[in-house]
């Protein structure tokens, strides 16, 4: 064809190809681009060409027209047909298909931007289902890629064949030359004016909303260069030949590219080339072809970009996730993850921001800034997802990056983008959603590697991390994927700080080092739960962003007293307990209406409902008396009450409502009061206080359930109540105590550990053997305290009680004429577990105290023996670790020795 015109039917073909994509979303489209029969029709041995007529055009001299003719192909092969369509169409290619889209990737003397081309192939290439084994290759239709080894004469399919073909061609060992020697400066290129009649440089520009950039064009031709001819593709077998021979380039005779000098990191950029390279000028003179020894006049610069480490990257995520083990291996030893994490550079992207916003830069050199930064969050946000699947791969690997903690990739989510076109913030936001997706990732598979940088990071600059919150969930934005990834990164944080919470009301030494803690407890934590609470508001339940920002939402009032305060303060727990209410209400109107199928559909909806209000409900009311009080004010108890027999008929729904009532009784005795109270005109069914059917649950079923162990973890929280504590004796509830199963074998212990309904009546006899009635109550039992003495020696909770059961003047007469009682609390005494045997020393001590029955039962040689044996054994651990447990331990024997010895 005559000059430019190859290329420029190349190029509309590439936009021909995305805007049938883009139209025909659903529809097979390959089979219009498809040629017909090879020859004429009398010929009986023609045959389909299909897109073989696409090949050729990936060896062409003009680079331009390869870069084109790939890109195309990367369009087509984003549809399982396509990938067909091409893989059928290369039988005679020599290589394959597969192997020469891995010499075009590992050719040093291309371009950029057409090694990029054939990696976007490869990765849709890699999207088909490969075979992983010879037997899944008998029945799979995709016998790609195919490998045959000229030495043993074996061939492999799929999987094996693709570990075999990366390995030949040594991709991960390129891929880290390549990366080591990338080019990420501004770029601009010395110009050299050619011999007389030669062109000048000339800029065009091709634009598309392709999301990889393929369409835009950015070309330089200069005179043409005889040697940078491609032969065409010779036949040869579909399959890739393996062999001792070094792999094959498609370009042998191409001359060494000097180094590219004239190239300045803040020069103008007057002739910048987005296409990664110089294209080779076109020429419908064939003469000039002729001339093999003419030089050419200017040579071609060829470098590394970013944009072809970021097609790099999403090659290497396609195949952590067909070929983890090989691929992680290949990653760790040829350190692809610290040569990649050396590339991202967040002060090269703020300084093109504030270049960006410089009143005195030219449009031109503000287009060339914008691809700058553009390309730069390309690659970050390509190398998050890289490192994503990576830390997904192996949980190990975060503690071997030690180059995170440089990365610092919260800063550039922290990027001001006020003032960039709707493409730049677009890529802002592309990135943003990588990076959230990645923390958030960290932050779940390593929470004590990741959160505590993540979270100083967030403590010291959180006012400028709040407006990115404001612009990721701004509704006039509406990206979808960017708000769904900022909710669950919040959760996730939140998460960990709620862990850290409660490590500090259970151990009131420990000392909260988190960098959020400030910040959660002051006026920046409203700010945030109101600007949540407006999001989840003003969407409806069908949104399913509704259920992300409510589990934002919730994790943060788990967190956050002052969060929890201003919820109460605009009237979340009313709303709550009113959305149950008229749940409730409108359960009830249902029942009464005919047509159960219809019924069953309205109640699921209105559960869920439950569901959420109860969640919510419990974030707000964790760890905080005044919004329990709240709750009271509001009467959540009779409303959960009235709800009761709707929560039967659902365990997950009655597991939820179980978890609020545990969270709303703990520590907070005018709440647990409350559900000791019988409601006046109660549901029919529902007989006495909510208390009354909470222990109902208790025997629902034999085995434990997760309802069970909910039930039995609210009574315990409800013994701290006296109302409560008369509830259990006067129902004599405690009489099922002996009806548990327990193990058959002497020391047998239960394999379900605190799960086992034993467990969980052991649990709640040591709740309520702290207060004297409780004591009363257990030893009102017959057979209890026999029980417990056989349990003891094998149960921690069972010689807990016991040991409680002695400090108790009144019980103490019951114990002593128990001789099991107290050949237990003696064996204690032999134990070599300090809690154990400062549980049966305290306990000893307690009943020997002004008793004097006691001291007569206890006073003989072989108790103080093993009273002083003790004492020796943990008199030396005492003095050396000097923690509380051994101390008490020391002065309980010591008082045992005085107390016997002045009998």
């Amino acid at each position: 064809m005559g000059k430019g015109v190859t290329k420029n039917a190349v190029i509309c073909l590439l936009h021909l190809s995305h805007e049938m994509m883009a139209v025909n979303k659903n529809k097979d489209f390959i089979s219009q681009w498809s040629l017909g029969n090879e020859g004429t029709m009398e010929e009986s041995g023609s045959s389909q060409l299909g897109l073989a007529w696409l090949i050729p055009l990936w060896v062409d001299r003009d680079q331009e027209v390869r870069f084109a003719s790939l890109g195309l192909g990367a369009a087509l092969t984003s549809v399982p047909s396509g990938c067909q369509a091409l893989c059928a169409s290369c039988q005679n290619i020599s290589g394959g298909l597969w192997g020469t889209l891995l010499n075009i990737l590992l050719d040093q003397q291309e371009s950029s931007m057409v090694r990029r081309e054939a990696a976007f192939i490869l990765q849709n290439l890699l999207l088909m289902p490969m075979p992983a084994n010879a037997e899944e290759a008998k029945d799979s239709h995709w016998q790609h890629p195919c490998v045959h080894d000229e030495v043993s004469g074996v061939s492999v399919v799929g999987l094996p064949a693709l570990q075999a073909l990366l390995y030949h061609c040594q991709y991960f060992q390129n891929v880290a030359h390549a990366a080591s020697s990338c080019y990420r400066g501004r770029y601009t290129f010395q110009l050299r004016p050619g011999p007389a009649g030669s062109t000048g440089p000339s800029l065009q520009e091709s634009s598309s909303s392709d999301s990889e950039n393929s369409l835009l064009l950015w070309r330089w031709d200069p005179p043409p260069s005889v040697n940078s001819r491609r032969p065409s593709s010779s036949l040869s077998t579909s399959s890739t030949v393996l062999s001792t021979a070094p792999i094959r380039r498609l370009r042998p005779n191409t001359p060494k590219v000097p180094s590219p000098v004239g190239i300045a990191d803040d020069a103008p950029a007057a002739s910048r080339l987005m296409a990664q390279g110089q294209s080779d000028g076109d020429t419908s003179n064939s003469s000039q072809d002729s001339q093999q020894e003419e030089p050419s006049a200017v040579q071609p610069v060829v470098m590394v970009t970013p944009d072809l480490l970021t097609a790099h990257c999403s090659l290497l995520t396609n195949l952590l996730a067909i070929l983890p083990d090989f691929t992680l291996t290949a990653i760790r030893q040829n350190q692809l993850l610290q040569v990649l994490a050396s590339l991202v550079n967040i002060e090269s992207v703020e300084k093109c921001l504030t270049e960006l916003r410089s009143p005195s830069i030219l449009p031109g050199d503000r287009e060339d800034i914008k691809r700058q930064l553009v390309t730069a969050l390309r690659f970050l946000s390509s190398f998050s997802k890289l490192l994503q699947f990576c830390v997904m791969a192996s949980k190990e690997l975060i503690g071997q990056m030690d180059f995170l903690k440089q990365l610092n990739l919260l800063a550039v989510v922290m990027l001001d983008t006020k003032g960039l076109d709707a493409g730049t913030r677009d890529v802002f936001h592309a990135c943003w959603t990588d990076v959230f997706m990645l923390l958030a990732t960290l932050l779940r598979r390593d929470s004590s590697a990741a959160h505590p940088s993540v979270s100083s990071m967030l403590g010291r600059r959180w006012r400028t991390f709040a407006g990115t919150i404001s612009e990721c969930v701004n509704e006039k934005f509406a990206d979808h994927l960017l708000h769904t990834a900022t909710l669950q990164f919040l959760s996730t944080v939140f998460t960990e700080e709620t862990k850290r919470r409660s490590v500090e009301v259970t151990n009131s030494t420990s000392k909260r080092d988190s960098g959020l803690s400030e910040i959660l407890n002051g006026a920046s934590a409203s700010q945030l739960c109101e600007l949540l609470l407006q999001s989840f508001e003003r969407r409806t339940s069908q949104d399913p962003l509704k259920k992300l920002t409510a589990r934002a939402m919730m994790t943060l009032l788990a967190c956050s007293p002052t969060a929890q305060n201003y919820a109460a303060k605009v009237g979340l727990i009313d709303s709550c307990v009113e959305q149950l209410r008229q749940t409730q209400s409108q359960l009830h109107l249902e029942s009464l209406r005919p047509g159960r199928t219809s019924h069953r559909r309205k109640e699921g909806g209105c559960l869920k409902e439950v569901r959420l209000a109860a969640e919510m409900l419990q974030s707000t009311l964790y760890n905080n008396n005044e919004c329990k009080v709240a709750a009271t004010d509001a009467r959540l108890t009779p409303t959960l009450h009235a709800l009761w027999p709707w929560l039967l008929l659902d365990d997950p729904t009655m597991e939820v409502v179980l978890e609020l009532l545990c969270v709303y009784t703990a520590n907070c005795p005018p709440a647990c009061s409350s559900l000791c109270s019988s409601v006046p005109g109660g549901v029919p069914g529902s007989k006495g206080s909510l208390m009354h059917s909470v222990m109902k649950l208790t025997s629902l079923t034999a085995d434990c359930s997760a309802v069970q162990s909910l039930a039995f973890s609210l009574l315990v929280n409800l013994t701290v109540s006296r109302d409560c504590r008369c509830i259990l004796q006067k129902n004599n509830f405690l009489q099922a105590f002996l009806l548990v199963p327990v193990p058959k074998a002497a020391g047998a212990k239960a394999t379900s550990g605190a799960t086992s309904p034993l467990s969980l009546w052991l649990r709640l006899l040591v709740s309520l053997s702290s207060t004297e009635d409780g004591q009363q109550s257990i030893l009102k039992v017959t057979g209890a305290l026999e029980l417990l003495a056989d349990l003891a020696p094998h149960r921690r909770h069972a010689l807990l009680t016991l040991h409680n059961l002695c400090f108790c003047p009144a019980n103490k007469s019951h114990v002593i004429s128990n001789e099991n009682s107290i050949k237990v609390l003696m064996s204690c005494l032999e134990s070599r577990e300090m809690e154990t045997c400062c549980m049966g020393a305290s306990a000893l001590w307690a009943l020997l105290h002004n008793n004097q029955r006691a001291k007569t039962a206890l006073k003989c040689p072989s108790v103080r023996l093993k009273i002083k044996e003790a004492l020796s054994t943990f008199k030396t651990d005492a003095e050396k670790k000097q923690d509380p447990l051994s101390v008490y331990l020391r002065k309980c024997l010591e008082q045992l020795s005085l107390l016997l010895l002045n009998v």
